[in-house]
């Protein structure tokens, strides 16, 4: 069955991006159960897009740990658990952390002074109710924090191992109502550490703030009864298997 992929992402979004968060949406909502097999062409009609988009989808996925490759036959889905998900956030925080740490460091006049307008403008992209521009705004003005770090392969680690996550936080919605005062007020604290030159209370703020994060999607994926998919992943296979 086709199903078109959600329009509210930004408009120069890659369409394997929008695929990827499909397949994760997906997953998520209960439509693909762990160890459902996927294949290009299925996916290729199931969301209108051609090979392309799909293929990088996949690959990325497959790297992340969501799917495993299975010889001639496609991909399997694995169980979205909350172990993997607490697991990447502890990567998170310690490469996190240690980037704003050293960026304050190292923080020139002109990149504290751009943080701070990326932190209102983002401000005002969180308020606006546009949940998944606001999460492509929010992963651009962490970027810019941790590439003042100039660490460039902590960013790689860093960058391989969180999409899924941010995948999965978009496809429950992205940014909510309750949590828009609390998230501008996380990065205020990070704004003033490097306003204030304090690389240790910079460091604390991001610690404080991706744990914030981890805790506010576990509470979300609980309340979605994600968890309650976990131990299906060696159920038969769906309708969706196909040769790839």
């Amino acid at each position: 069955m086709s199903k078109s992929i959600p329009e509210s992402a930004p408009l120069n979004e890659p369409t394997y991006l929008r695929v990827k968060r499909a397949i994760i949406g997906d997953l998520v909502s209960g439509n693909f159960a762990p160890g459902t097999h996927l294949t290009i062409e299925t996916l290729t009609s199931r969301y209108a897009v051609s090979h392309m988009p799909i293929r990088e989808a996949l690959r990325q996925l497959e790297g992340e740990g969501i799917l495993i490759s299975i010889a001639h036959r496609g991909f399997r889905i694995e169980a979205l658990t909350e172990t993997y998900i607490r697991n990447i956030y502890d990567i998170r925080v310690g490469i996190e952390s240690m980037l704003a740490h050293r960026a304050v460091e190292m923080a020139m006049d002109s990149d504290v002074e751009a943080l701070r307008h990326m932190h209102e403008d983002l401000n005002a992209l969180i308020r606006s109710g546009k949940p998944l521009v606001a999460s492509q705004e929010n992963i651009a003005f962490h970027k810019r924090i941790y590439g003042i770090a100039n660490n460039p392969e902590a960013e790689q680690i860093l960058e391989g191992r969180t999409r899924v996550v941010r995948t999965v936080a978009d496809s429950l919605g992205g940014y909510t109502p309750d949590v828009f005062e609390v998230v501008i007020a996380e990065h205020e604290k990070m704004i003033l550490a490097f306003e204030s030159r304090d690389p240790e209370a910079a460091g604390q703020a991001v610690f404080d703030h991706v744990s914030a994060a981890r805790d506010r999607l576990l509470r979300r994926m609980a309340v979605k009864e994600i968890f309650n998919q976990e131990g299906t992943a060696t159920g038969a296979p769906t309708s969706l298997e196909a040769q790839q």
